[in-house]
């Protein structure tokens, strides 16, 4: 590297990735904070069935579906086991978003309040933008929408 030529190329090079980094900062700054859920929105198709034709019933706007969500899981430094989290749709209602999950007979929720967040805080945790977590019953023909809150801790 002793030549101007090179120094000039590596300069010019590296204003280039500079001006990369920042620019990707900037717009990550500059994100509105729904804008994972943006991405979600537009990923996954549609399928008119039973479940879509209840939600829209009821109000809402199903925007897309089946969902799978890689995660990695660790233990003790370990190798990292892969393994998925699945929803079923996102919709949305009066400008908020719903992460909505299907009743399974298999797998019923217990509807206590210990029972929902071991279900369901994941859900609520990994997507904080969303606004709760409705529960389809396709059997009743019924929906509930799960919201969590963090109170203050006892003193």
């Amino acid at each position: 590297m002793d030549s101007v030529g090179d120094w000039l190329i590596m300069l010019i090079a590296a204003g280039i990735m500079g001006w990369w980094v920042i620019r990707r900062l900037d717009r990550w700054l500059h994100e509105p904070p729904d804008a994972r859920l943006r991405k979600l929105a537009t990923a996954g198709g549609v399928e008119e069935d039973e479940h879509v034709v209840l939600l829209k019933e009821q109000g809402f706007q199903v925007l897309s579906g089946k969902h799978r969500i890689p995660l990695g899981v660790s233990v003790d430094d370990g190798a990292v086991m892969p393994t998925r989290l699945y929803f079923d749709y996102l919709a949305a209602k009066d400008n908020k978003y719903y992460l909505v999950k299907l009743e399974r007979p298999k797998q019923p929720l217990e509807w206590t309040a210990s029972g929902l967040r071991e279900r369901l805080l994941v859900y609520a945790l990994l997507f904080p933008d969303c606004h709760g977590i409705v529960i389809v019953f396709p059997q009743q023909r019924q929906i509930k929408t799960v919201r969590f809150k963090v109170e203050a801790g006892e003193k």
